[in-house]
């Protein structure tokens, strides 16, 4: 078994709290935000289809834009075929991310009908094969082949390389350094079976293996099962991977519990970061607590109601400037989460969904505070 090669993961304060990739969630603008006013320890993008990734490259790179502030980044990507991953990596790397993080945990039909995702768990052999591609991958970018060298489409070698040429956001990388790879997956498909599946992802030594606490039968039903993510985190002591707890998590009160209680070394902090940025902000007590086995709590934030809603105000209009007008629609899914939670929001909640445009909202929430 080879060593884990942590990369930037080694530097990284423990235990490590980060944002989950969310599909339709942690794009380039909400990442921003998140980064801006919560600053997790690491954050990922959106997953990218490796195939899809080739054959229409100006529409998916939009999920492979990000910025400085965000780093580290870690480019999430799925699909089913070794070969996809081999070309998906080598693009990672020419866009100067920070590590490259396998999905074998989605449980979307889309994607497991097509042998992605969690449909991987039942695939062992296709799973340790794209491992080993996507390290080849960057073991040959890190030596020095190029885009130009491989047999691809043209048009993927020029989204990329306009991609570098138009936008500060995706710098080409001075250093080839290896990039980190590392696992998003599930406790099983129909049963729990991670203590066998936590022995096979191991033997190709990924930095790290972010386990979500259910089946892919549960999808996001049910309670996550952090005894068996546990039983995981025990399994993988003394492999040098990082073992990274997911779901249910809504307080950095409730991570401290769960850390201490699993062993793992951090979370991923997922649908309870939506429309809450803030909750990645006492992180460092949370570590002092872990870290001294103190009997203390990790207060949340306080926000007020006016900051709550500048900072909507921010994320609309970020959200304009980066994709335009026509993609106001696309906050809505945060607005419902952002207008939650103190007195009176469901009714503010009903008439913000309800907006068309950013000045629309701005009204609205203006009359609230005047």
């Amino acid at each position: 078994m080879i060593k884990p090669y942590l990369g930037f993961w080694e530097r990284l304060a423990r235990p490590i709290v980060a944002l989950a990739p969310m599909d339709g969630i942690t794009d380039l603008v909400c990442r921003v935000i998140v980064a801006r006013h919560g600053r997790p320890d690491v954050l990922f993008t959106e997953f990218v289809h490796v195939q899809g990734l080739q054959y229409a490259p100006q529409r998916l790179f939009q999920s492979l834009d990000y910025t400085e502030l965000e780093r580290p980044i870690v480019a999430q990507v799925y699909g089913h075929r070794p070969e996809d991953f081999y070309i998906a990596a080598f693009i990672v790397c020419e866009l100067g991310f920070d590590g490259i993080d396998i999905n074998m945990g989605c449980p979307a039909k889309k994607v497991t009908r097509r042998h992605g995702g969690a449909q991987l768990i039942t695939l062992p052999e296709i799973a340790l094969e794209i491992i080993r591609t996507v390290r080849r991958a960057m073991g040959d970018w890190v030596g020095g082949k190029n885009l130009e060298d491989l047999n691809v489409r043209p048009k993927l070698i020029h989204a990329v390389r306009e991609g570098q040429r138009q936008h500060a956001l995706i710098p080409r990388p001075k250093d080839r350094r290896p990039l980190p790879y590392s696992v998003k997956t599930r406790l099983g498909y129909d049963t729990v079976t991670i203590e066998s599946w936590i022995k096979t992802l191991l033997t190709e030594s990924p930095a790290t293996i972010s386990i979500h606490g259910r089946t892919l039968k549960q999808m996001y039903k049910g309670q996550a099962d952090w005894e068996a993510i546990g039983q995981a985190a025990k399994i993988a002591q003394g492999s040098g991977t990082l073992i990274l707890g997911n779901g249910d998590i809504t307080s950095l009160q409730q991570a401290s519990d769960l850390i201490q209680k699993s062993g793992v070394d951090g979370v991923l902090v997922g649908r309870g970061a939506i429309g809450n940025p803030w909750i990645f902000q006492n992180k460092a007590i949370l570590r002092q607590v872990v870290n001294n086995h103190k009997n203390e709590d990790v207060p949340p934030p306080q926000i007020s109601l006016e900051e709550r809603f500048r900072l909507i105000m921010e994320h609309a209009r970020l959200l304009e400037e980066v994709r335009g007008p026509r993609q106001y629609n696309s906050i809505k899914k945060h607005l419902v989460h952002y207008l939650s939670h103190f007195p009176n929001a469901a009714p503010l909640r009903a008439q913000a969904v309800q907006t068309k445009n950013v000045e629309e909202l701005r009204t609205l929430l203006e009359r609230v505070v005047s």
